[in-house]
């Protein structure tokens, strides 16, 4: 692999990383603020078992909006966009509109989201759904998701920074070139 690639796939997983663990916090953290804040309603409510289970699945799904709003909101600010310093180069991090047109904080975030997650969601579906029909062994199955999550993320975001499709790119410039 030479030093051209070793770069790219550099920046893939640091910016992968910068979005993962956000995203991972805030579900870890939401996930269990739900759970408690579900068992405290049902226990504080004399609710049939139909009811308990609505209960349940509206507030899966709020939980499921606040992390759709979040994973796109995480894009609207510097987060992830801020430069990188990688074996001692740094590296300018910007979203730009393929016209050269500026773009709106909401536009930025929504093209960001877009651009990775399809790629993502795609891919693990895909790959998902082969090693399940490979396997009945439920354990193992559950022992592959996070390492394939991991690569299957550090691709999708290498995939949608060199080789961009639509209107928004993210464009990448080291410190000399600026």
């Amino acid at each position: 692999m030479n030093a051209h690639w070793k770069l790219d796939l550099d920046v893939s997983m640091i910016i992968f990383w910068r979005y993962f663990w956000r995203m991972a916090l805030f579900t870890l953290f939401g996930a269990v603020i739900l759970n408690e804040t579900t068992h405290w309603w049902l226990s504080h409510h004399h609710y049939t078992k139909v009811q308990a289970l609505m209960t349940v699945h509206i507030g899966t799904l709020i939980f499921l909006l606040l992390l759709l709003f979040y994973g796109i909101g995480i894009w609207a600010g510097k987060l992830i966009t801020r430069p990188l310093k990688i074996r001692g180069e740094i590296i300018q991090v910007s979203v730009v509109r393929k016209n050269g047109q500026p773009l709106s904080i909401l536009h930025k975030a929504l093209s960001c989201w877009w651009g990775f997650n399809w790629r993502n969601s795609l891919l693990f579906v895909l790959l998902a759904m082969l090693i399940s029909s490979a396997s009945s062994d439920a354990m193992a199955l559950g022992l592959l998701y996070l390492p394939m999550m991991f690569a299957i993320g550090i691709f999708s975001m290498w995939w949608w920074i060199f080789h961009p499709l639509g209107g928004v790119h993210l464009v990448l410039q080291k410190e000399s070139s600026l």
